[in-house]
Formats: structure tokens, C-alpha cells, sequence
């Protein structure tokens, strides 16, 4: 997330600091940075709008990482265009290994941005490292035969890499059982990028991933309450009370007005 200091604020301390000690390169770039971010962001906002639009998927991801670049620690918005690239199929395949292939290559490319977003992710890299575990599972159940595909060149061994690394970075027992409790914050950022239907599909994720929480009673009650916001995303009237109620829902709260 940006800093709430003014950029022209930490221009100005980072010019004051160089008087009394040469700036490195990397310094003076970073200085430079937040004095552009004002003026460089609405265009690049524009942009990202206009492509939306259009619908030109990779010219939507083109943008989404020219913004992000101005905001590498957003961890939220690079989960947001990287999932949003991975899953919104921009144009009907010709036939079932056409949409095989492309979702595929829009997972890969997807999950490589999403890869090197780490680095600068400071202490939500878990968040990152859980995506990246989930992101192909859920791609999977939106393309039919992916999954297939995905066993045929180590799509398997790829996520059980990426979920031993969570386990080494962040060593605790709950890091499985994590991926169902990090549904509602993915499927918030995917609600932001105006994706609906990826939205669901990180929901039904996430019921399905339930299954790895030891606590039985916890598990059947936060699969209830998933369910419960599914319903309501898909305009089913429903009893929202316990879900406003856990904190855990939060990020979601602003779509389930």
C-alpha cells in the first residue's frame, strides 16, 4: 500500500538527506519515483480504463502491471489483475484444447507476475504465496480439462512447491487450512476488478478447500457462511447476519450491500 505521506513531502526529505550524504543510485531513483507517482498515475489509471473497455485481455494485463510497477507493494492489486488475467476469458476459444491452451498460457503468465510481486511484498507474501497455491485450482474448475493438462506438465508439483515454500517462509500448521480462510479477501479483489464470476469461483474454491480444517465444527460453519455469500453474489435473498458479524468477511462486506 502507498505511504500516506505526501509524495512532494518525501521528495523534498529524500533532497535533504542527499546534502548531507551522496545518495546511491537506488535512492535517488526512489526519490524520483514519488515525485512522478502524482502526475503518472491518473494516465496510467486512463489507460487501464480504456483497454478495460475495449476488452483486449492483454492489453488489460499490460496496463494493471504499468500501474503496479507505480505501486509494487499493492499486494492487493497485483492479486487483483493477476487473478483477473487468469480467469476472465476474453474471447471464445475455437474449440476445448483452444480455450485449454489459452487459459493455460494466461495462467502461467498470471502466475509468473504474481511470482516475482514477492519481492516487495514484505510481510503479506503469505498472501501472494496462498494465490498462487489456489489460482490454478481455481482455473481449473472454470475450464474444463485443464486440470488434465495441468497434471501433464507438473501442475501438481508446481503448487505443491509453492505450498512448501508458504510452509517455509511462514511455519505454522494452519498454513493448508489457510487457503479457505483467504478466500473472502481474494474474492474481494476480484470483485474490485469487476470480475463476478472469478469472484464465485474463488468462493466455491475456497467451500471445496474447507475440507483441510481439523476443526470439523469450524470448517461446517465457515462453509456455511461461503455459501451464504455466494447465494447473495448471485442475487438469492439471504440472512447475512452472521457474515457481518465476522470480521473475517470484512473485505467483502462492500459488495454484499
Amino acid at each position: 500500500m502507498m505511504s500516506r505521506v505526501p509524495p512532494i513531502v518525501a521528495a523534498c526529505a529524500g533532497l535533504g538527506a542527499a546534502a548531507l550524504v551522496p545518495p546511491t543510485p537506488d535512492v535517488g531513483r526512489e526519490v524520483a519515483a514519488w515525485a512522478a507517482r502524482p502526475a503518472v498515475l491518473p494516465f496510467a489509471w486512463g489507460a487501464f480504463t480504456e483497454a478495460r473497455d475495449a476488452g483486449d485481455g492483454d492489453e488489460v494485463f499490460a496496463r494493471g502491471q504499468q500501474i503496479l510497477r507505480l505501486l509494487p507493494t499493492w499486494t492487493d492489486g497485483h492479486q487483483a489483475f493477476a487473478c483477473d488475467y487468469a480467469l476472465r476469458e476474453r474471447q471464445p476459444a475455437a474449440d476445448a484444447e483452444a480455450r485449454q491452451l489459452d487459459a493455460e498460457r494466461r495462467l502461467q503468465v498470471a502466475m509468473s507476475w504474481l511470482d516475482a510481486a514477492r519481492a516487495t511484498a514484505g510481510r503479506r507474501e503469505i498472501d501472494l504465496l496462498q494465490t498462487l497455491v489456489m489460482l490454478p485450482e481455481i482455473a481449473a474448475r472454470q475450464t474444463p480439462g485443464l486440470h488434465e493438462r495441468l497434471a501433464r506438465h507438473g501442475g501438481a508439483e508446481r503448487t505443491d512447491r509453492w505450498l512448501a515454500e508458504a510452509e517455509r517462509r511462514f511455519p505454522t500448521a494452519a498454513v493448508r487450512e489457510m487457503r479457505t480462510f483467504f478466500g473472502p479477501r481474494l474474492a474481494a479483489n476480484m470483485l474490485t476488478a469487476g470480475n463476478r464470476d472469478g469472484a464465485l469461483l474463488v468462493l466455491d474454491t475456497a467451500i471445496t478447500r474447507s475440507a483441510d480444517v481439523r476443526d470439523r465444527a469450524l470448517a461446517d460453519e465457515w462453509a456455511m457462511r461461503l455459501r451464504e455469500v455466494v447465494r447473495a453474489l448471485r442475487g438469492e435473498t439471504v440472512d447475512l447476519t452472521a457474515v457481518h458479524a465476522d470480521p473475517r468477511f470484512a473485505p467483502l462486506l462492500p459488495f454484499l450491500r
